[in-house]
């Protein structure tokens, strides 16, 4: 794969990636429960631990499938 091919997909992925965090953050913190709350102030260290292993996973899973393709 050329250079410059390789440094638009990681740029892609840098921009998908930040706009899919930012659209996450703003729909999690806009809800509230009956204690006024938001969703973010009830998820606790596992759940952030939980959700980084399945990021981790999903990215072995991806780059898993891009290997068979080559």
């Amino acid at each position: 794969m050329k250079e410059g091919g390789r440094t638009g997909i990681i740029l892609a992925g840098i921009v998908g990636g930040a706009l899919l965090g930012g659209v996450f953050a703003w729909l999690s913190s806009a809800r509230t429960d009956e204690d006024g709350e938001t969703a973010l102030e009830t998820i606790g260290p596992s759940e952030y631990f939980q959700l980084g292993i399945g990021v981790l996973t999903l990215a072995r899973q991806f780059q898993s499938l891009l290997q068979r393709k080559l």
